[in-house]
């Protein structure tokens, strides 16, 4: 197994801690590390993908710009940090870039993209080679906490979700074999007041999660509470206050100031776990699964054990409404024969033309000002967000952004 960063620093903890756990468990593993990608990729079966590149700081001073600019919370007002930045153009590229020396190198192999956006990037390495690609994402576990919220046991449960990466809603919700919705519905009239006001709820059981349900006929899964919701939810802290709690929720001044800093912390825990051996890592880490589905995907495919698993994958007319070679994040079936999707039925029409296929199109159009180099598309798919007042205010904010030291390579890019 290799793992591989360009930042040597990082790669010599993520090595030592790899080793160590290793040899905790007792594993039967070897691990090579290396700064050099296309190394990496030498005989490789499957390439995990999960880079950010330039880290957070950069997104975090285009946020700033964009509110200078009239944009609370920047482009993208919830979910910029999906994107990486304006256009997604550094993500864009490297998720490209590595899916094609994958073809020169090992283009048998399964890419399994994790890196955001998973949903632009999957659609752009299917359209764009012939790699084998699945996208992969952990926010349809939080369904587990509408189960809890309403008392009912795991096992006597079983659900649906499907839509687009971040985008996910409960098409199907079966308890005891029957319809758990009017459990929802009882759970809303009878218990919700009282629920919310505890200072600790969770997005998923939002006020903002119960409303967007009763607007568009299904419930929000994960991110889909946050990236799914309608933009009234999000135009102010007060605004985020009413429909995700005393903070804002993840996406306000407070959740993500409170995610970067306890992404800080957990870089420097690593680093001070792989300074002292002597610390366990077994003591901190049970060996357990942790819900993440990469190991379940490599071990059906190789292994030929059938599972079930929700996965990125393109939707070739599973979900009705969407078109064939769109990745859609459905249940879908793995094997060593691949990856079958599983059929969903027809979606609710407000939430299908509301929701799900404006967030297709601008997944299209994010990828057409990507592919071309076009600005101007950039400055459209501006105009298009309700805190746009003017054609210049959008080409101001644009051009701004590409004009930033870090977005040197991006501003050649994009033209107009």
């Amino acid at each position: 197994m290799t793992l591989m960063d360009i930042h040597p620093g990082r790669l010599r903890v993520a090595e030592t801690i790899a080793n160590r756990y290793r040899d905790e468990v007792k594993a039967d593993l070897k691990f090579v590390a290396t700064t050099d990608r296309c190394k990496s990729l030498e005989g490789a079966d499957f390439v995990i993908c999960a880079v950010k590149v330039g880290g957070y700081d950069p997104l975090e001073a285009e946020r700033k710009i964009a509110e200078a600019h009239g944009y609370y919370r920047g482009i993208g007002d919830r979910v910029s940090c999906y994107y990486g930045g304006v256009g997604a153009y550094h993500q864009l590229k490297f998720i490209l870039d590595l899916a094609r020396d994958m073809e020169q190198i090992c283009p048998n192999a399964w890419l399994i993209e994790t890196a955001n956006p998973v949903f632009e990037g999957t659609n752009l390495v299917t359209r764009q080679t012939r790699l084998k690609t699945v996208g992969v994402c952990h926010g349809h576990h939080c369904v587990n906490r509408l189960i809890d919220a309403l008392g009912l046991n795991k096992a006597e449960v079983s659900t649906q979700m499907v839509g687009f990466n971040h985008f996910i809603w409960l098409t199907h919700f079966i308890h005891r074999g029957k319809n758990a919705y009017p459990l929802v519905d009882q759970w809303l009239a009878t218990k919700s007041q009282e629920y919310w006001k505890t200072v600790n709820y969770n997005e998923q059981m939002s006020p903002g999660a119960f409303n967007a349900y009763q607007l568009y006929g299904l419930f929000p899964i994960g991110d889909a509470v946050r990236s799914g919701t309608p933009w009234w939810y999000h135009t102010d802290r007060q605004a985020k206050e009413q429909w995700f709690g005393k903070d804002g929720g993840f996406d306000s001044e407070i959740g993500w100031t409170r995610y970067l800093s306890d992404k800080a912390a957990e870089h420097k825990m690593w680093e001070k776990l792989a300074e002292h051996p002597e610390q366990k890592l077994l003591e901190k880490y049970p060996f357990k699964h942790g819900g993440e589905q990469h190991i379940h995907i490599v071990d059906a495919i190789s292994n030929d054990k059938e599972m079930k698993l929700q996965l990125n994958i393109p939707n070739s007319g599973c979900i009705p409404g969407i078109a064939d070679d769109v990745i859609v994040e459905i249940p879908a079936l793995v094997s060593g024969r691949g990856i079958q999707g599983v059929k969903a039925d027809k979606l609710p029409t407000r939430l299908l033309n509301g929701v799900l296929l404006p967030r297709m199109i601008a997944m299209e159009n994010i990828l057409h000002a990507f592919l071309n180099g076009d600005r101007k598309a950039l400055v459209l798919m501006l105009m298009d967000d309700h805190r746009t007042r003017s054609f210049q205010q959008a080409k101001e904010l644009i051009d701004t952004l590409l004009a930033q030291p870090w977005n040197a390579t991006a501003n050649e890019h994009y033209r107009w």
